[in-house]
């Protein structure tokens, strides 16, 4: 691993979160209070047993989800003191999303898609930005075609397109390459990391991927609900 960040300013820092889920024999604690920081510019990886908590941490810093005790700080605010509405404008405004499964809507085209989140929130796209977005994603080609006109590989360029194309204070992905072959998983990761650079922002990974997490700044491990040491 290698030490890439320009600033020591903490982005994000979950202080005791815990979450519970269901009552009685039903119960499962997901999170066992919960407290680490992380710095504007890091590219941090998650990695862990399934059913060790990594989503349900990553749903916490992304707003997701709230904590059933501790508080979520995110650029110096609290949004576990935030209403629905209030969390899914954070969402839309700080939030860059990347999920295993791309959730493109077949019926627009790839510009329509990388915009969409920007005009449900009434917000102008930045043009010049989103081209740029585009053509560091190699979708230049692409922009005007249809989802199923794109092979895996392209279509979750276009997901990570959409993250991007907000300028989003983090990016989260939940296992963004565990759909892809070693060749596609590589590439996108690549380009990921590329953009990540380029536009300053900080890298949130899930992954059971131990090269993947290797090429993090930094490595936390979960199991059972808890950071290991």
């Amino acid at each position: 691993m290698k030490a890439r960040k320009d600033e020591n300013m903490e982005i994000v820092r979950l202080d005791g979160v815990s979450k519970v889920y269901g009552e009685g024999e039903t119960k499962v604690r997901a999170l066992k209070k919960v407290s680490m920081s992380i710095e504007q510019g890091e590219r941090l990886a998650i990695v862990g047993p399934s059913g060790s908590g990594k989503s349900t941490l990553l749903h916490m810093i992304g707003g997701v989800d709230t904590p059933t005790v501790g508080r979520v700080i995110v650029d110096g605010e609290d949004i576990t003191q935030y209403k629905d509405e209030q969390l899914a404008v954070f969402r839309r405004r700080k939030i860059g999303f990347i999920f295993q499964s791309y959730h493109l809507i077949p019926v627009l085209n790839i510009e329509e898609n990388i915009t969409m989140p920007i005009l449900l929130d009434y917000q102008k796209p930045d043009k010049e930005y989103v081209d740029y977005i585009i053509e560091l994603l190699g979708l230049k080609n692409r922009r005007y075609h249809l989802p199923g006109q794109l092979s895996g590989g392209q279509q979750q360029r276009v997901a990570k397109a959409r993250a991007l194309a907000n300028h989003p204070s983090l990016i989260l992905a939940d296992e963004p390459t565990g759909s892809l072959d070693s060749t596609n998983g590589d590439e996108v990761m690549a380009l990921l990391n590329e953009s990540v650079e380029k536009l300053k922002q900080t890298l949130v990974v899930i992954t059971h991927n131990v090269d993947l997490a290797r090429e993090a700044d930094r490595i936390v491990k979960i199991a059972d609900g808890r950071i290991c040491q």
